[in-house]
């Protein structure tokens, strides 16, 4: 009895330490993302695509970046030139629509001169990501009044 119940507290001593390391990657990665850049929860889906993929999505200096949620990369799956880039107005998602983990938000559709995806925002992040579009980083539209 008392091997099985050393056997039990080990493993789940293992369990705890297992959701500590897993909860500690998704921090540390989270702040790896958001070091120097305005990163906020979005939803992506291509055209061709029915449903929402939800993510990060980075406002870094010159692109558009959208990571997933969970994972260990630090890559982007989607990126963006800010140049290119070009976004409809919003419409409010309803039904089937709707994400869970943002139920107030809004679809965008945009086109980046080669293919067209959708992102789902938080009106307020919509706002930020529309002046972050809009303002001109150092050497770049230098012509815009």
């Amino acid at each position: 009895m008392a091997t099985a119940l050393l056997s039990l507290e080990v493993l789940v001593g293992v369990l705890v330490v297992l959701v500590c390391v897993a909860l500690s990657g998704v921090f540390v990665r989270r702040r790896v993302l958001a070091r120097d850049s305005i990163l906020t929860l979005c939803g992506v889906r291509r055209r061709s695509a029915s449903r929402w993929r939800l993510g990060l999505l980075r406002l870094g200096t010159t692109q558009l970046e959208w990571f997933p949620l969970l994972g260990v990369t630090t890559r982007p799956v989607y990126c963006w030139e800010r140049n290119g880039v070009d976004l409809d107005a919003p419409a409010v998602l309803e039904g089937t629509e709707r994400l869970d983990l943002l139920p107030d938000a809004v679809g965008v559709q945009g086109h980046d001169g080669v293919k067209t995806f959708e992102l789902a925002l938080l009106p307020e992040h919509h706002t930020a990501l529309r002046s972050w579009l809009e303002a001109a980083p150092p050497g770049s539209r230098a012509n815009v009044a």
